[in-house]
């Protein structure tokens, strides 16, 4: 069942819960699932207990002070943070903190029951949005988005590579952001113009949105509508948001800083989003005394489907290394006369695709990246453009895929292997390793001196098979591996 052909516009809270998993499920319910056996009032029950359960780990994640104070007096600690949780379910969640020390999706033989069902109804309506991304019917944009992916593999941590979901598209609705956080992983300006939904701005809108879905097919359901901005700086989101599921089918997923701004309005997004299918919003908080506002503001079951990205300091999340947080730990280091800390997550960047600026009329093709001196906001652009009209932006985004997404090796353009893979030759062949992750290419009498020819970096694919060519090896063979390694990302693709 396609996803716009979800009407729930008019249905209750649970009916909505169900008709959206079942389509998650593609249109089966598992009546093994503990949520698909309840009734409409014992999941309501459910619910609610999931909602005290998860403010209970936002609140341990977020707060050292509780956690001291749960550790050592459990009833006292959930009666002065307000939590409804019974004697019971408060021992088991003692003894789960203390089994694991802080909070994480792994079971263990003290997790309560209620903290099983928490996580999965969380796994279960999850929708996966890296599977709507891989489906782009542009061969070689999904091809390309592949090789990205290849190259990530190496260059990062397989824990940041795993939250990675290259998505094939994001809007920016407003030039800039009006927060400022101090550790943006993008360096987003401060906010200058917006994108309002007038009669001109919405038909260009809903054009973008046509060409991008006769470009992708069901792939141009992966994007949201913000970038280096806050989308509730737009007092027209839900309006631009509304547009994506009436001519795509679904309804972006919101990340905001600003969800205490306008309490009333936030509410309405959240009752608009889950009404259209969207199950997951995303509050960033930025301190303890935002997270207690927020808390005094909306109940737990009105965040039950609302994750909090907890970016106080006493939570302790690691920053991406970029943006102004790597210009900040720059100054650290320089200051300390060290060398900058490359072991640090070096990317908050999520696209493998098109990034728009709608007030700007700008595109550019990116892709994330280690932050590095070329790169400092964690992502590569290998083109931009500016255009006027739906017209000139279809010519943009094809010269764009012609030039940057080729299903294979170009003849004469000149290889070489990225410049942050260590080369190393070995008996039988080579391998290419970063800190990550190596790759190792062996076993066939050529592949020795392939990775030599390579290395040099000075030979076109054509020049280096016509090496090969004069001891009796088949171009064809030489191109076979050459593909082989082009499509693992071990190839030099950045931009010149």
């Amino acid at each position: 069942m396609p996803v716009n052909q979800l009407k729930l516009e008019n249905k209750t809270w649970l009916e909505n819960i169900r008709e959206i998993r079942s389509f998650l499920k593609g249109g089966q319910i598992d009546k093994s699932h503990p949520i698909d056996q309840l009734s409409d009032a014992e999941l309501e029950k459910d619910l609610n207990r999931i909602s005290q359960v998860k403010r209970f780990y936002e609140r341990w994640e977020a707060d050292p002070n509780f956690k001291q104070e749960f550790l050592t007096n459990p009833d006292q600690a959930v009666r002065r943070y307000n939590m409804n949780i019974d004697a019971e379910e408060i021992s088991l969640l003692h003894a789960d903190a203390i089994a694991q020390k802080d909070a994480t999706d792994t079971d263990t033989d003290h997790t309560p029951i209620s903290v099983k069902r928490y996580r999965e109804f969380y796994r279960g309506v999850k929708c996966d949005m890296s599977d709507i991304a891989g489906s782009s019917t542009d061969a070689r944009f999904k091809a390309w988005r592949e090789r990205q992916m290849a190259r990530c593999s190496s260059q990062l941590s397989k824990s940041l590579y795993d939250e990675i979901l290259h998505m094939t598209a994001c809007f920016e609705l407003s030039k800039g952001c009006s927060v400022g956080c101090w550790f943006c992983g993008i360096s987003a300006p401060r906010l200058g113009d917006i994108f309002t939904y007038n009669h001109e701005n919405a038909k260009l809108w809903r054009e973008v949105l046509e060409l991008l879905k006769n470009i992708h097919g069901p792939a141009a359901q992966a994007g949201f509508c913000y970038w280096a901005t806050d989308p509730l700086d737009n007092p027209d989101y839900e309006k631009f948001c509304s547009d994506f599921y009436d001519l795509l089918g679904i309804f972006p997923q919101t990340t905001t800083a600003q969800a205490l701004r306008d309490p009333a309005r936030t509410r309405s997004l959240l009752k608009l989003s889950l009404s259209k299918g969207c199950i997951v919003n995303r509050f960033s908080i930025l301190s303890l005394k935002m997270l207690d506002q927020l808390y005094q503001e909306f109940s737990p079951e009105e965040l039950t489907f609302v994750r909090l990205v907890l970016q106080n300091p006493e939570a302790g999340i690691i920053k991406a290394n970029s943006g102004r947080a790597r210009e900040r730990n720059q100054r650290k280091a320089e200051k300390n006369n060290q060398v900058l800390d490359d072991s640090l997550p070096g990317t908050n960047a999520c696209v493998s695709g098109f990034l728009f600026n709608m007030v700007e009329r700008s595109v550019k093709l990116i892709s994330p990246c280690n932050a590095d001196e070329r790169w400092p906001n964690g992502y590569r652009i290998y083109d931009e453009g500016t255009f006027t009209t739906v017209d000139d932006l279809k010519i943009l985004l094809e010269g764009m895929i012609e030039k940057h997404m080729p299903l294979t090796i170009r003849p004469n353009e000149r290889l070489s292997f990225r410049r942050d893979l260590h080369y190393e030759s070995l008996p039988d062949g080579f391998q290419l390793s970063t800190k990550f992750k190596t790759h190792k290419f062996r076993n066939d009498p050529y592949i020795k001196q392939l990775g030599e020819a390579i290395q040099k970096g000075d030979k076109t694919a054509t020049e280096i098979a016509s090496l090969f060519n004069i001891c009796g090896i088949p171009s064809a063979y030489i191109f076979q591996s050459l593909n082989l390694m082009f499509k693992e990302g071990v190839l030099d693709d950045e931009p010149k």
